[in-house]
């Protein structure tokens, strides 16, 4: 019988496909898909954001051992209480960069597939957790909102060079972000009163 997981895997194919090991989790598989609906709660882990500012450069996080990885532009961590996936990414994001912003919309998701039995100590769903991505717009910086410890080194990039510092086959979600981002600001500027 199929699952909820399942079918919703399943309406969102995979785009990109590599494997990561966490120290608690062990060996994962990570597909990255393209999305605009949320996953199945059962399944549902830490909430991600890509952030652009007003000039269209994109958020880029620096990470100790650099790799050609998506995850260099998405911060974000797990929900809080009752928190909203909206609410999650705001409150995140501005721990770890200082940066407020305003969520767009959800763009994809990370699904990660334990490739190792079940360990007593694990924190995330099993054998699957998927995290949304949203995009988001920065609105401020707000250097109070870091929380210590949870800091990560993250400056605005350039779309075209951010995009040649990450695998191709990852690109897809970059591109939705931006899409998603000049709608919005076509959005506004069509809404603008005409000066006569």
């Amino acid at each position: 019988m199929e699952t909820d997981v399942q079918r919703y895997l399943e309406a969102y194919p995979a785009r990109h496909e590599t494997f990561e090991h966490w120290e608690i989790q062990g060996k994962l598989r990570v597909r990255l898909s393209l999305a605009d609906e949320l996953s199945p709660p059962s399944v549902s882990s830490s909430i991600l954001a890509i952030v652009f500012n007003r000039d269209r450069k994109v958020l880029f996080l620096h990470a100790s051992d650099p790799s050609n990885s998506i995850a260099h532009l998405m911060a974000g961590g797990r929900p809080e209480g009752r928190e909203t996936p909206e609410e999650t990414a705001m409150r995140e994001v501005a721990e770890e960069t200082g940066w407020r912003i305003k969520p767009i919309r959800m763009i994809g998701f990370r699904h990660f597939f334990h490739l190792e039995p079940r360990v007593p100590n694990t924190d995330r769903p099993y054998p699957d957790f998927i995290q949304p991505i949203y995009v988001a717009l920065a609105e401020s910086f707000d250097s109070s909102a870091i929380v210590a410890g949870d800091q990560l080194e993250a400056q605005f990039m350039d779309y075209v060079v951010a995009e040649t510092r990450i695998e191709a086959a990852q690109r897809p979600l970059l591109h939705a972000a931006l899409d998603a981002v000049n709608a919005v600001r076509n959005e506004v500027q069509s809404n603008r009163p005409i000066d006569l």
